[in-house]
């Protein structure tokens, strides 16, 4: 500190980093908490509101007064204590074990003033800081009998290679998903978002809508769908819907069955949207994650825009987990490494493809734009692998069928029951009836050609059992 430091300070005044007190008293408690609270700060004694000099003595009286105060606070702030001339300053640091409390309550600095959190800021503030998750708060409206789904554990089980030895109880519980309270297993919001039922009414915010739009901005919605089912089910289906709508082109292997080539390597796309599901803030009401199509690129972005504690410098270098177990649950299923390399894997399998960089975009939201190809070495998503009409050239048409009737008219159901069921071999009758948009009776017609022609096998039983494409 010099004159010209300290004049500078006076003249500009209080503000988010700096306070103004004439003396030491009670008050000391709340702004060393609002301080440790925020990002830190200084608190300039002996000088009045106005940013006058009134001045104090630096003494060990004083300095073990403040000392004192900082002490009694819970926990503990550490302060470091100097002077220049008759001013006392007391540099208070970030607190790294927050939320600091003095007999007041809990304070944080906003702008030019220390004020005191209710219990609504109090929430807000611990959620900001990932002191409170979302994954790991118990569910208040969950109910086993009504909401719980033991095939999706069944499910998650055969995918992860863990034999069903135990009960779901203790297995929910070693999961980390569920916890017994008062006798009673209460599942957390993590649990609701893998084995629920459906999250529409539990967690709507973890909804992944996917929307294909006419030209390069949000003007015409060509095709839109809202998938509300499990964590690990809405990747999937989300990964089928971009396949219908992007281009391909085929190389030929020398085998009958040729290689689609996609004008986005799937395997990027995924990852994509695995980081996204993995690291979105559930929090976050109102908002889902989104996949947006473009004629020229296309869009995923989640909530919640970096965690706490990770810059864009270092983003694509260091992991920093929003989301723990939900991370750990599909590290299980071998959809995340779990070790912050997916933004790597995706630059490099971009590149692999000679495809652009991809573009990244840090706010409130995380996006990830791909860029999409130009050319005309991909056929257009508009005819689809057998040449017949899409869903999207089907809603362009003048006909203006919808997507269900046509995917009813198209004698390619067939295939894409298929389709579905490469993508995910443990796939239900009403999902693919979901999916598709039409009845599960008709679903069930179709697999029976689809097995009576051999094309089709069932292992294991109708519950917990899963599909097996013939000569996959």
């Amino acid at each position: 500190m010099n004159a010209k430091e300290l004049k500078y300070i006076l003249q500009e005044g209080e503000s988010y980093l700096v306070e103004f007190k004439e003396r030491v008293n009670k008050s000391l408690a709340r702004e060393l908490t609002a301080f440790a609270n925020a990002s830190g700060g200084r608190i300039f004694l002996g000088v009045n509101n106005q940013g006058n000099v009134k001045g104090i003595k630096n003494t060990n009286t004083l300095r073990s007064q403040i000392q004192d105060i900082a002490f009694n606070c819970q926990p503990s702030i550490t302060v470091h204590i100097t002077s220049f001339q008759n001013v006392v300053i007391v540099s208070v640091p970030e607190g790294k074990d927050k939320p600091y409390q003095c007999s007041d309550g809990f304070f944080i600095r906003m702008g030019a003033n220390s004020q005191k959190m209710g219990r609504d800021q109090l929430v807000d503030f611990l959620q900001a800081e990932g002191i409170l998750r979302f994954e790991e708060q118990y569910h208040s409206r969950f109910d086993f009998a009504k909401h719980y789904n033991p095939e999706r554990l069944n499910a998650f089980l055969r995918l992860a290679g863990i034999s069903k030895e135990l009960d779901d109880e203790p297995i929910l519980e070693n999961l980390g998903v569920a916890d017994r309270l008062n006798k009673k297993l209460s599942m957390k919001n993590a649990g609701v978002l893998f084995f629920a039922k459906s999250i529409e009414l539990l967690c709507e915010q973890a909804t992944i809508t996917c929307g294909t739009f006419e030209g390069t901005d949000r003007f015409q919605v060509v095709n839109r769908k809202d998938y509300q089912e499990d964590l690990i089910t809405n990747i999937n289906l989300a990964m089928h819907f971009i396949r219908q709508e992007l281009r391909v082109r085929y190389e030929m292997t020398g085998t009958p069955r040729r290689k689609e080539v996609y004008e986005i390597p799937l395997d990027a796309i995924r990852e994509a949207i695995v980081n996204a599901v993995s690291h979105r803030d559930y929090l976050q009401t109102g908002s889902h994650t989104t996949v947006e199509i473009f004629d020229d690129r296309m869009e995923i972005s989640n909530p919640g825009g970096l965690p706490k504690g990770l810059t864009e410098k270092e983003f694509g270098k260091k992991a920093v987990r929003r989301n723990q177990i939900i991370a750990s649950l599909l590290q299980r299923v071998d959809l995340v490494e779990n070790m912050g390399t997916g933004i790597h894997k995706i630059r490099r399998l971009l590149k692999d493809a000679g495809c652009p960089e991809p573009e990244f975009e840090f706010d409130s939201f995380f996006t990830i734009i791909f860029k999409r190809d130009t050319s005309g070495i991909f056929d257009s998503p508009e005819e689809d692998r057998s040449g017949k009409s899409s869903v999207k050239s089907s809603v362009k048409s003048s006909v203006k069928s919808s997507v269900k009737s046509s995917v009813k008219s198209s004698v390619k159901t067939a295939d894409k029951i298929i389709e579905l069921m490469r993508e995910n071999l443990l796939i239900t009758i009403p999902e693919l009836a979901k999916t598709l948009g039409i009845t599960t009776r008709a679903i069930e017609k179709q697999i029976a050609k689809l097995q009576k022609n051999g094309q089709l096998k069932r292992i294991g039983p109708a519950k917990g059992g899963r599909w097996e494409v013939v000569g996959e």
